[in-house]
């Protein structure tokens, strides 16, 4: 049964981080969330909410991961930036001579 859940987990974490399809799959899981229409219903007590709980885990968890790719990709891309010329580089700059009499 565990190697179940961790295909289904997997399967919903590698979706929700896919660039064309996660937003679709945010705004299906919000809807779920929203929907009367459960794996458990919620009139069980405990049982119901299950489902739930480990939706909205998974959504946070891939948000996270979701956001340290992005931090990480942004602070990689400021890094491997051109420097700026520092003092003792020469620069070629191309000079046109202007006749101050012309």
């Amino acid at each position: 049964m565990n190697w179940i859940s961790r295909i289904v987990f997997d399967g919903y974490r590698r979706l929700l981080l896919h660039p064309r399809y996660g937003v679709w799959v945010l705004v299906a899981s919000l809807a779920y969330l929203i929907s009367p229409i459960d794996l458990s219903p919620d009139l069980l007590p405990l049982l119901g909410q299950i489902d739930d709980v480990a939706l909205l885990i998974l959504m946070a968890t891939a948000a996270s991961q979701w956001l340290s790719q992005r931090f990480s990709a942004q602070e990689e891309a400021a890094s491997t930036a051109e420097p700026e010329a520092e003092a003792g580089q020469t620069i070629d700059v191309t000079a046109i001579a202007v006749d101050p009499d012309a």
